[in-house]
């Protein structure tokens, strides 16, 4: 697939290089080398600018995918596997650069989103919609410097819309596969000094089996409510709150013995809140600070019924976190500025499980209380940035932070890139992060004979990283072209592995290490404005130094070919086409490659009603994400949106 895909986008540039090599140049709103990104070093540059590597997917992608949720747009992302444990609704896992899903940070606004009480604290995306977001930075190599815990892989930050102009209204309806409807309405406009924009989302389908093999559909519902005001209270002081509220209800079936469950389902909500003040005390100096609340709650039902007479479960599970974050910018000079702050994080969790099955022909009953636990994080960060004319830039940053458990940790990072004339960019990279032990890791508890429980002398996860690459654009950036070289290496992995032989997992250590090394590419090429070529190719190679197997579901290979074509203004195509290489599974099960095709058509009747036809998984590629779980085959989905 990856060599048809190479000759498919040789063949295309050759015929638009030869035809229209005469075409107008890109203009400034369609192309995204002249954006502007925050996340990388916590301050506005251009995204052609930066050090880092850096992926954005604003809200012209979005909106032109027609894609309820997040993820299925990250898939396409360099760098970055996306896996899902059953389609709708199903767990999500994220992986960046080839860490674990809990090894890298994703944020909304600046607030770190993650489930204190799950095991790796990980962050479920599945049910995260794309209402009211501007656009998702994704920013790949270590981080910590600047976000602290868990942002070894990288950072993925969401950013919602911030309402300029005037008020306006936005709604978007479809209907699908699967009895799939999606539903969102959105306004955001400027009145006065107050700018707002807030958002309405539903996502609900009857869905199909989790598991393979089994008939039973698993439905889905996602409810997100997304609001952002800004209030300028005088050219220096600006006083702004953003909060999305993520409401899911959703069906799966029994993993452990492989079977549907008519009666076992799921409900979930998360709590985003943030506060924020931002003031410019001087031209030189400016700040904002920043007080933020995340909560998640779980729970699982499973009521007795004529096939499972003697299943039943409830559980909840609860966690919470307050964050703060003071940020101050100084321009120390024309080409120098000091990015520094403090931040501190106080997080918690509980959870209750009951459970009644039936084993051997016997009945058991199965309870843990797993009573509120805390732990809290301070921190302080400094990053120095140095840029001379928009061709040399120099970073370096520390950040010193204070766990109430695995004490003091110290991180680095500095990295530099040079931009010839030509328009050759050369970059290099090196830095350190480390991950803190989890709640669930410091504390759970122990079950005889079966689980050793948590460990409170854990010390936190580190990692050491380096990268270089180089980035080329020519004829007059039509053709943009980059590759990124990357090494990591991870030590004190907390781990508690499974002895088949025994049946006993030990108590949670420091035991593992893992190294990873690949490199990414990726060309951009429009030769008109009416048509457009992405091509994206990762390679990556992953081992567990423990027993030299790869890290599971993370592919060695992965190639995007994206096609955006728009031959009249009204109308526009793009066929995405995703190549997914073979990678291994728990317990040494391999996973074939796959190849997924989707289509997208957008027609815009008027300036006010525009529709779409969707077609995913074009031509009913059967494969899967995790071993036992299923893919769904062809997905056709229609709508329309009205504007006003």
């Amino acid at each position: 697939m990856i060599n048809k895909i190479k000759e498919l986008a040789v063949w295309f540039l050759c015929a638009f290089i030869l035809l229209n090599y005469q075409a107008v140049s890109l203009g400034e709103e369609s192309s995204q080398l002249e954006r502007i990104v925050v996340t990388s070093s916590r301050t506005p540059e251009n995204i052609k600018g930066t050090t880092s590597d850096v992926t954005v997917l604003w809200k012209k992608d979005l909106d032109d995918a027609n894609s309820a949720d997040l993820k299925n747009m990250i898939r396409q992302v360099l760098g970055v596997d996306v896996v899902q444990t059953g389609s709708f609704g199903g767990a999500t896992s994220f992986f960046l650069r080839g860490t674990s899903p809990g090894q890298s940070r994703i944020m909304i606004d600046n607030v770190r989103l993650y489930d204190p009480i799950a095991a790796d604290a990980a962050y479920d995306m599945g049910h995260l919609l794309v209402g009211n977001i501007d656009r998702t930075e994704i920013v790949r190599g270590p981080q910590s410097v600047l976000y602290g815990s868990d942002a070894m892989g990288g950072v993925v930050n969401i950013i919602t819309q911030k309402g300029e102009g005037r008020p306006r209204v936005n709604i978007l309806l479809s209907q699908g596969t699967h009895n799939t409807q999606n539903m969102s309405l959105e306004s955001l406009g400027r009145i006065d000094k107050l700018s707002y924009s807030f958002s309405a989302s539903r996502y609900a389908s009857d869905g199909i089996s989790k598991l393979r093999n089994t008939s039973e559909h698993d439905p889905n519902e996602d409810l997100n409510l997304s609001l952002r005001a800004e209030y300028n209270i005088d050219a220096q002081n600006t006083f702004g709150i953003t909060s999305r509220i993520v409401e899911s209800k959703y069906r799966y079936d029994d993993s452990f013995g492989l079977r549907d469950d008519p009666n076992l389902k799921a409900h979930q909500r998360q709590m985003i809140f943030s506060n924020f003040w931002e003031t410019r005390p001087a031209d030189f100096w400016k700040q904002k600070l920043q007080l933020s609340y995340f909560g998640i709650s779980r729970r699982d039902f499973d009521d007795k019924d004529e096939q499972f007479p003697n299943d039943y479960l409830r559980d909840r599970y609860k966690g919470q976190s307050y964050q703060m974050d003071w940020q101050n910018n100084f321009t120390l000079s024309q080409f120098d500025t000091l990015v520094c702050g403090v931040d501190g994080q106080r997080e918690s969790g509980e959870y209750h499980y009951y459970s009644e099955y039936t084993y051997g022909g016997s009945v058991y009953s199965s309870q843990t209380d797993f009573p509120r636990v805390y732990s809290n994080t301070k921190g302080v960060y400094a990053e120095n940035l140095l840029n001379v004319s928009d061709k040399f830039r120099f970073n370096t940053g520390i950040r010193i932070d204070d766990h109430s458990y695995a004490g003091l940790k110290t991180v680095y990072k500095t990295d530099a890139s040079y931009l010839f004339s030509c328009g050759t960019k050369i970059k290099a990279g090196w830095g350190t992060a480390y991950k803190a032990p989890t709640l669930y890791q410091l504390h759970a508890e122990a079950i005889p004979f079966m689980f050793g429980g948590g460990n409170d002398k854990l010390q936190p996860e580190e990692s050491q990283s380096y990268e270089f690459g180089f980035e080329q654009a020519i004829m007059k950036d039509k053709v943009y072209f980059s590759s990124v070289f990357f090494h990591t290496q991870l030590k004190n992995l907390i781990d508690a592995k499974y002895d088949p032989v025994t049946y006993y997992t030990p108590q949670y250590s420091n035991i593992g290490q893992a190294r990873i090394y690949g490199y990414e590419n990726s060309l951009e090429f429009r030769p008109l404005d009416v048509f457009k070529i992405n091509i994206g190719y990762t390679w990556q190679d992953t081992e567990d130094k423990s027993n030299g197997d790869e890290l599971i579901r993370r592919p060695r290979n992965k190639a995007f070919l994206g096609l955006n074509y728009s031959p009249i203004p009204k109308l526009e195509i793009n066929l995405k086409l995703l190549y997914v290489g073979r990678r291994s599974d728990v317990g040494n099960l391999l996973l074939k490659a796959y190849n997924k095709t989707d289509l997208n058509i957008n027609y815009k009747i008027n300036k006010n009603f525009e529709t779409f036809l969707n077609v995913d998984n074009l031509t009913s590629e059967k494969y899967r994400e995790v071993f036992n779980y299923a893919c769904p085959g062809r997905m056709v989905n229609i709508g329309g949106k009205i504007h006003f």
